[in-house]
């Protein structure tokens, strides 16, 4: 099975993104790439943006990602929808 990462938008340092062909729930993973420590990455519910996967991002890192989700939360969920209605 193939699966494509799209990346959706970045904000600083972040770069929010969504597989092709992922399981549900649907959610969007965000990453931190750097070239001093391991890449950060998180994983966020598009039904209520609770964080349900976290390494190397710090708390308030998590609610700095949660706010921005929350203000493209209907695009955000288009392109989910989009993206995987394609594949069925």
């Amino acid at each position: 099975m193939l699966y494509v990462m799209g990346e959706l938008f970045r904000f600083g340092n972040v770069i929010i993104r969504i597989w092709s062909n992922d399981h549900n729930p649907p959610h969007v993973e965000a990453f931190w790439p750097s070239m001093k420590k391991p890449e950060a990455h998180a994983k966020f519910l598009l039904s209520d943006l609770e964080c349900i996967e976290c390494f190397g991002f710090s708390s308030k890192d998590i609610k700095r990602i949660q706010v921005e989700l929350k203000s493209r939360h209907e695009k955000i969920w288009e392109a989910w929808r989009s993206i995987h209605e394609e594949e069925n």
